[in-house]
């Protein structure tokens, strides 16, 4: 990005934080949105890139509580906390829509159709973390493992016709292991013998099912799409926020034709 770009998006930036609280934000992978104990000022809207929830024990241990992909709202929960317990962490580069909570409140209260979109992602943010619990208390290894692919694939990828789907897996096998509780050398092994029972392929941090069906079959996963589109809609919140900050945001080309494809 040449210098007459950067204060074109530096001017685009200022004036929609002066009419809405709100901002384009880039954060190199490994920074933090949120520490405990200090003040939250602002809601984040992802477009680029993933970030993690997390809860620290004293001894070192991790349990990461939740996984934030493009079109999450990160975290719904400061609307009402103005303090966390847990860590946010950019688990790659990431580009946010910042917007200071106030402002966001009467985002909801004056625009039906962001109501309606934050209202959604609550709603599947609280049947997610439904389903993380009864991963951790009662299904296996493998069904932990092929249960998170499902709901990745779901949010954030696409299944062909003939029953593979696919997305992208930056998390590291320490990240898999903080999601679903097992220790790293477990989910390495697990994920060995999902390799050689056919299930999966991964590589260059992509992620193929190469059976959806009996993945989901396997996880107990029960599709969250039956009725509605489960897909996070980045594109049509970003255009949102575009309209009420009157700035000229994008999506990454990938992250877009993404959205167009759940579009159509």
């Amino acid at each position: 990005m040449d210098e007459s770009s950067d204060l074109a998006a530096e001017a685009a930036s200022a004036t929609a934080e002066a009419r809405t609280g709100g901002a384009l934000d880039v954060r190199r992978a490994h920074t933090y949105l949120a520490r405990p104990g200090e003040r939250l000022e602002h809601i984040f809207l992802l477009i680029d890139g993933w970030a993690a929830r997390y809860r620290l024990l004293s001894d070192g241990r991790r349990q990461i509580t939740a996984v934030f992909v493009p079109g999450d709202f990160c975290d719904l929960a400061w609307r009402r906390a103005r303090t966390t317990t847990q860590h946010v962490i950019a688990l790659t580069p990431i580009r946010v829509f910042r917007v200071e909570i106030g402002e966001f409140e009467r985002h909801i209260e004056c625009d039906p159709g962001i109501r309606a979109i934050v209202e959604d992602e609550a709603h599947l943010a609280s049947e997610t973390q439904g389903e993380w619990l009864v991963s951790l208390g009662r299904r296996t290894a493998i069904e932990r493992l092929a249960h998170l692919f499902c709901e990745l694939v779901e949010r954030i990828g696409r299944v062909s016709g003939n029953g593979n789907g696919t997305c992208e897996m930056p998390l590291t096998q320490v990240d898999l292991a903080d999601v679903t509780g097992l220790t790293p050398v477990h989910v390495n092994r697990t994920l060995q013998q999902m390799r050689r029972a056919g299930l999966i392929e991964l590589k260059s941090k992509q992620l193929r099912l190469r059976d959806f069906p009996k993945l989901k079959k396997i996880a107990f996963f029960k599709s969250s799409a039956e009725g509605r589109r489960f897909k996070n809609n980045a594109f049509g919140a970003l255009r949102l926020f575009q309209g009420a900050a009157a700035a000229p945001y994008r999506l990454s080309p990938a992250t877009e034709a993404e959205e167009r494809l759940i579009i159509a």
